[in-house]
């Protein structure tokens, strides 16, 4: 039981960060995100959300151009 608790909170902390990097990629407001990603459940809505909304700014993640 306690190995199944452990890794229901690993999964919840590995999508937190990912709404973490998404809201940070993208450029809306990182604690907002960052604290309903840590909600259980309510983190995968969350999640998929920031997969579909569109960026406010230019990312700060650039692709690497080959020459």
């Amino acid at each position: 039981m306690t190995a199944l608790v452990t890794l229901l909170l690993i999964i919840n902390m590995l999508i937190a960060s990912q709404c973490y990097l998404h809201a940070k990629r993208k450029g809306y407001p990182v604690r907002l995100f960052l604290a309903l990603g840590v909600i259980p459940y309510f983190n995968l809505v969350v999640w998929v959300y920031l997969l579909f909304l569109p960026a406010l700014e230019k990312p700060l993640f650039k692709p690497k151009s080959t020459p």
